[in-house]
């Protein structure tokens, strides 16, 4: 006899690589399956692991809820303070509140024309909603990257990436990049003293907004695109300089909390690994 629920977690834990064959298609068939064991203590104690691993795994699930609730906070706290303006006319076009906007090309020659070291160049691959990735990060030298002085990243220049599967996703450009330039497929946002650019950054996220900007990028004519004109027409709510830094600091304190809970909920899965562990050694 088996209890149920301490069957779930064994096979959980144990998984099913060893009865896994076929490597054009993986499959488990009749003949492996049955060789496949499992521990199996009286049914009381089964019930009693399986009790243990209950609780443990409950407390598990509500940490990562909590979780992907402080990964929204962020947008409720915009919502929140701003809401009324982005229901309001009080809104203007990028071009008003933005010193830069511009995307820049691929060099003559694609891939095989990047070097293993020089000066960066920012592909949509990097810029993920909310931040930035430097895997994939490729690299020019000093002649390539001065045909394309023209788009000089700053330190906090908002990315927005217009073409492709990865259109309306938007990151800031991380400090340390500076000089760095862009190709083709990742637009420059540089916003004007009037706007912060974590605040730009955190409205360009909203999902509201991330819809109007895919529903832009769909109309293009031949593919996904979000044009330079269509940037700087782009409407965004136009809010005291005070008001955007007190957003931010309060964003960026339930960024802090998430990366704390984050960090608590990875070593929660260790903890109920290794304590999965001792119970089907028999050592719980």
């Amino acid at each position: 006899r088996v209890n149920l629920s301490f069957l779930r977690y064994v096979l959980e834990f144990q998984g099913f690589a060893s009865v896994i064959n076929g490597a054009a298609q993986p499959q488990i068939t009749r003949q492996p399956l049955l060789t496949y064991t499992i521990p199996l203590p009286p049914l009381e104690e089964q019930r009693r692991i399986a009790g243990i691993l209950d609780q443990a795994d409950a407390l598990r699930r509500l940490r990562t809820r909590a979780l992907d609730k402080l990964n929204t906070l962020g947008q409720a706290i915009f919502h929140e303070m701003f809401g009324d303006f982005l229901n309001s006319k009080l809104m203007t076009p990028l071009a008003k509140l933005t010193t830069k906007i511009g995307s820049g090309a691929t060099p003559r020659g694609g891939d095989a024309a990047y070097k293993d070291a020089g000066v960066p160049l920012i592909r949509s691959m990097n810029v993920r909603d909310g931040s930035f990735d430097r895997k994939g990060l490729a690299f020019l030298d000093d002649d390539q990257a001065d045909g394309l002085k023209n788009v000089i990243v700053r330190g906090k220049d908002v990315l927005l990436n217009i073409t492709g599967a990865s259109v309306a996703r938007v990151a800031l450009a991380p400090v340390e990049l500076s000089g760095a330039r862009v190709n083709q497929h990742v637009a420059i946002i540089r916003p004007a003293p009037e706007m912060l650019p974590e605040f730009l950054e955190a409205f360009l996220l909203l999902p509201s907004v991330k819809r109007n900007l895919l529903g832009i990028a769909e109309a293009g004519a031949t593919r996904q695109a979000i044009t330079k004109a269509q940037i700087e027409e782009f409407k965004v709510p136009l809010i005291p300089l005070k008001d955007q830094a007190n957003f931010v600091a309060r964003r960026n304190e339930a960024a802090h909390i998430a990366v704390l809970c984050g960090q608590q909920q990875q070593q929660q899965v260790a903890l109920f690994a290794s304590l999965q562990h001792r119970a089907f050694r028999g050592e719980l």
